[in-house]
Parts: C-alpha cells; structure tokens; sequence
C-alpha cells in the first residue's frame, strides 16, 4: 500500500535526522532510494511542518535545529451499513476498501 509505503519512508528519514546519521545529500537519497531532488522536497515538505532542517558540512549530516517529531496515527473502523449505502448507493462490495479509508487515518507531523 502506497500510504504506507511513505509514511515508513518519512519515518526512516526522520530517525536518521533525528541521529545525525544521515550522510552526504547523495548519501542520503541513496540510503532511501531517491533522487537527490525528490529528497530535497520531502525535507521541504517537513519545513513545511515546522522541521528547522540544516546540514553540518562537517559532519556531512543534516539535523533538526528544534526539537521536532513525527507522529502518526492510523486507526481502522467499519462504517456502518447506513453509511455505506450513503456513501455508495448499495454498492459496498466493490468498494469496501474505499469505504474504509474514510475512517482509517489521522495523521500529525
């Protein structure tokens, strides 16, 4: 799953921010299989989200200036009958999966 996928990946980064064991920048988008641009976009994304990210050239890692953690939280609940009709006209079969995922994640950065 997708959703899943990335928010292990933006665990993994934040663990290796938050131990200064990041590497290089080419270093470090290699470690996640990334290009070193599409790194530099997650770490803006987490600037976006309050992460005051620098790198020590010195030690050739980044680090978290502030204190900042990753916090994420999925809960998963059934909809109920009633709710599945509504949201789907009768057609709950073919979209369980959906269904579910109005229920299924809460996430703060």
């Amino acid at each position: 799953m997708q959703l899943l996928d990335t928010i292990e990946r933006a665990y993994r980064i934040h663990k290796l921010i938050e131990r200064k064991g990041t590497g290089s920048p080419d270093e470090f988008a290699e470690k996640l299989h990334l290009k070193k641009r599409q790194l530099y976009n997650i770490l803006d994304e987490f600037r976006g989200y309050g992460a005051n990210i620098k790198y020590n050239r010195m030690r050739e890692t980044f680090y978290y200036e502030n204190d900042f953690e990753i916090l994420v939280e999925i809960n998963v609940n059934s909809l109920s009958s009633q709710e599945q009709r509504a949201l789907y006209a009768g057609s709950y079969e073919n979209n369980l999966f959906n269904a579910m995922q109005l229920h299924f994640i809460t996430i703060t950065l």
